[in-house]
């Protein structure tokens, strides 16, 4: 128990000094957000040219699962402003196991999509909330 509490001390300090590994929490708005939010989440996505062609993948990493993402997939039938639309509305509607990863927020996006390698559309929208976009 001391070992792993003294480890666990040096991981600390070097993160303090800049020695760890880098965090990938945004620390943005913690807000949660619901479907009145929807315009203006696609709106942002929109602005920072999301093309959403990925929001199945996206939609796994805020919480959906393979079903719903599958119904959503078959009701857009290769639409994909309407496979977005309806991904992001379930995600503000907080189905399935959104809430255990971090609820409806602009941090969980912004998190989901640099986890889906969308960098340069995360790091505008952060920016852009930030600055109250």
């Amino acid at each position: 128990m001391f070992t792993v509490n003294y480890f666990y001390f040096l991981g600390a300090e070097a993160s303090l000094k800049g020695q760890g590994p880098p965090t990938t929490k945004c620390g943005v708005q913690h807000t949660e957000l619901n479907t009145s939010n929807l315009i203006h989440v696609l709106d942002i996505l929109k602005k920072h040219r999301y093309s959403g062609v990925d929001y199945y993948y996206l939609g796994l990493r805020l919480g959906l699962l393979p079903g719903t993402l599958d119904v959503i997939e078959e009701e857009s039938k290769g639409n994909v402003r309407k496979g977005l639309r309806k991904c992001l509305t379930a995600w503000l509607e907080q189905a399935d196991d959104v809430k255990s990863v971090g609820g409806p927020t602009y941090d969980t996006l912004i998190q989901a999509l640099r986890d889906e390698e969308a960098i340069a559309v995360a790091d505008g929208i952060e920016k852009g909330i930030n600055s109250k976009e």
